[in-house]
């Protein structure tokens, strides 16, 4: 790559990023007066600058030859905070840019554009209008900044500025308890999440001291060859050291991927702090359109992906875990709810947990080209579900609507394309599907392989890490088609709804086309793009995880593929349409059913979740809190009032002791003082014969003194 290219490149994304920032700031200084109406437009346009950069760049990137770019990566950094007693000297602020980054800018500022446009039409009306576009713009900046951090400490400054928007955002609609609730529990779990961060970012901060602060080898700016950051060579040099190897590596190196993991666990709300993401649906619908696509959950993956070169084995087993049980409660949840932006939401956390599991399972490149497939067909699906929502005068609950598609022909539509696209679905026993189709199916190929290898060591468990999730990708297409049927199909259900509902304005239809659209054709151009971030990948993966680990992720099994895809997911769309155009009728019938009666009330409960967190969590800190306050009463406090009673004794005796013999003793000195005062005074009455007296009496008294000391001495 020539150093203009790389240069504009840099320059490009960093403009990028900080457009958003500057929108918000401008929006945010301005009074209502100034700018209310036009806020929408404004930050939609400056949205468009930030595409705009990213885009060139991209093509920029593109245009360089495959060969040239393979573990080629750009960094521009300077010195921000100096730290004289590391190795780094400072901590630097910069830009990171390799395959991931420059298709991370393109998703994330294409769809927070049309999140924009969206907007404008969805938050008409509101009180505080341009405040929201403040805040969407700041929440945009945040996860860009996210995007092209250069070190972990810079990622952790942009991942808390992630959860300070977002909490923003879940709340902005601040007046209701139901908003008020759900941004402090999404808060609250994210700091939970954020405590691991912290701690595994402690860990490698022991092991490698300043080098953990070192933005890229050699603390160079420019093009750096291979992706590698300083610190995947200060491990791999450390642990070779001290003689461990890729296939034993340190406690202390599984110790802090794990640390770091739990971050991404908070942020994509994974197992178990996964309870926060469905109670975010109370923030205005464009919110939950880009939390769960393209900044907020996209986060924590995104996390996981830069740092999967540290995790061990055991690490990666770990991810795939909770990847796993994610997945599966979700898809459960999922099939159960009636608000329609709930089920969206439950599939989010299904889907999240084929990311984690694919990460987990060696399939490196399919999960996080599964996080930018699913970014664009699940806003999708969201806008289209806020078009709903809006028709129907903010009623949710799917079985008040039915046959809405005669009224909103194209959200229906949209809603559609990216229902096949979630299902993964295919021209049957052919390579040629939609995103879902190369993305999804890519990542259970890949834990057919990782199952099989942990084959020896977890027996038939290991199976399940490729069965769970085929179980749940048929699962996936049967809550999609339900949620479609019972909402754009058959009668109406509730006649007024119906009379009232009407297609949305063009501003929000505009980026839901867009989107459904990608959602088409993104995957099959994109797939050759993806292939080179495999390669680009391995000079720092396989290190770690070995060649054997590595190839996990390449594997594309064709017949696993042919079977999932061929007429299954056309069987389970067709039944779940079918059983539920009438509405919930059979479903009802199905789950009164004895067995599936008790499932159904779990999941339809979450799995009393939420119940055993209040219970044990919540619960046990009220206890340890009343706990606390009785100790403080009557233990703290009755120590503090005894103290004070003895002062308060101590300072009565002192003041009697005061009063009584050291004033008694002054006062009774002054008033023998003046009574012999007095005596004397009577001696002074003006008289001649009265002062002789005295004299004489005095002389007489010398005398006797004399007398008396000469007879005493004397003798």
């Amino acid at each position: 790559m020539a150093p203009q290219q790389a240069e504009l490149i840099l320059t490009l994304l960093g403009m990028a990023t900080l457009l958003p920032l500057a929108s918000a700031f401008i929006m945010i200084i301005l009074t209502r007066r100034v700018m209310f109406k036009a806020a929408g437009w404004f930050a939609t346009a400056v949205m468009a600058g930030s595409f705009v950069c990213a885009l060139v760049s991209l093509v920029t990137w593109l245009g360089v030859p495959e060969a040239d770019r393979r573990g080629l990566s750009l960094l521009k950094s300077i010195p921000w905070i100096p730290i004289p007693s590391t190795e780094a000297g400072h901590l630097y602020l910069g830009i990171l840019v390799d395959n991931l980054t420059i298709a991370m800018m393109a998703m994330v500022t294409l769809i927070s554009l049309l999140v924009h446009l969206y907007s404008i039409g969805y938050m008409n009306g509101d009180k505080r209008y341009n405040r929201f576009f403040a805040y969407l713009s700041l929440f945009t900046f945040s996860m860009l900044g996210i995007v092209i951090s250069n070190s972990i400490m810079q990622m952790f400054v942009f991942w808390e500025l992630v959860g300070l928007t977002s909490y923003l955002l879940i709340g902005f609609w601040f007046e209701k308890r139901g908003p008020q609730l759900a941004c402090k529990k999404a808060f609250v779990m994210n700091r939970i999440g954020d405590a691991g961060f912290l701690i595994g970012f402690g860990i490698l901060f022991y092991q490698l001291g300043g080098k953990l602060l070192l933005p890229a080898a050699g603390g160079a700016s420019g093009m750096v060859e291979g992706q590698v950051v300083t610190m995947f060579d200060a491990i791999k040099t450390l642990i070779e050291q001290d003689g461990h190897s890729i296939t034993n590596p340190p406690l202390w190196l599984t110790a802090a991927g794990i640390g770091l993991f739990f971050g991404a666990i908070g942020k994509s709300a994974q197992f178990p702090l996964h309870t926060w993401l469905p109670d975010a649906m109370e923030g205005p619908t464009p919110v939950s359109s880009i939390v769960h696509s393209a900044t907020m959950v996209a986060a924590g993956v995104y996390l996981t992906g830069r740092i999967y070169p540290i995790l061990t084995p055991a690490a990666h087993v770990f991810v795939a875990v909770i990847g796993l049980i994610t997945l599966v409660i979700a898809a459960c949840m999922a099939l159960v709810m009636t608000d329609i932006k709930r089920v969206l939401a439950y599939s989010t956390l299904s889907q999240l947990g084929y990311m984690i599991l694919g990460l987990g399972a060696g399939a490196y490149a399919f999960a996080l080209f599964h996080l930018v497939t699913h970014a664009f067909f699940k806003c999708c699906l969201f806008q289209c579900s806020g078009s709903v929502i809006n028709a129907a005068h903010h009623e949710q609950d799917m079985r008040q609507y039915g046959g809405l598609g005669k009224k909103l022909p194209v959200t229906m539509a949209c809603y559609l394309v990216c229902t096949l696209a979630i299902a993964g679905a295919s021209i049957p026993w052919t390579e040629f599907g939609i995103s879902g189709f190369y993305s999804k199916d890519g990542i259970i190929a890949g834990t057919v392989s990782y199952g099989h290898a942990l084959h020896d060591t977890f027996g038939a468990a290991a199976n399940l890490f490729w069965l769970a999730p085929t179980v749940v990708a048929y699962i996936t297409v049967f809550y999609m088609a339900r949620s479609f049927a019972l909402t754009f199909l058959g009668k109406p259900r509730n006649q007024k709804l119906f009379d009232h509902a009407h297609e949305a304005p063009w501003t929000m239809c505009v980026p839901q086309i867009v989107l459904a659209a990608m959602a088409i054709l993104t995957a099959p151009f994109l797939m050759g793009f993806w292939q080179s971030l495999i390669v680009a990948s391995e000079p720092q993966v396989a290190w770690i995880q070995g060649a054997d680990h590595l190839a996990h992720g390449h594997a594309m099994h064709t017949t696993h593929v042919y079977l999932l895809n061929g007429l299954a997911w056309i069987i389970m769309l067709a039944a779940g349409i079918i059983l539920y155009i009438p509405g919930m009728k059979f479903s009802s019938k199905i789950a009164a059913i004895p067995g599936i009666n008790l499932l159904y009330t779990w999941a339809y409960n979450k799995f009393y979740f939420d119940a055993l967190y209040d219970t044990f969590v919540v619960g046990l800190g009220k206890l340890i809190s009343m706990i606390a306050a009785v100790f403080d009463k009557y233990i703290v406090d009755g120590i503090v009032n005894l103290v004070g009673l003895l002062g308060k004794a101590a300072a009565f005796l002192i003041g009697a002791f005061d009063i009584h013999l050291i004033d008694g003793s002054v006062n009774a000195a002054a008033a023998a003082a003046h009574s012999s005062g007095g005596l004397l005074r009577a001696t002074h009455a003006g008289r001649v014969r009265g002062y002789v007296l005295i004299f004489f009496a005095s002389a007489v008294l010398v005398v006797l003194a004399v007398v008396t000391t000469v007879m005493v001495f004397g003798a």
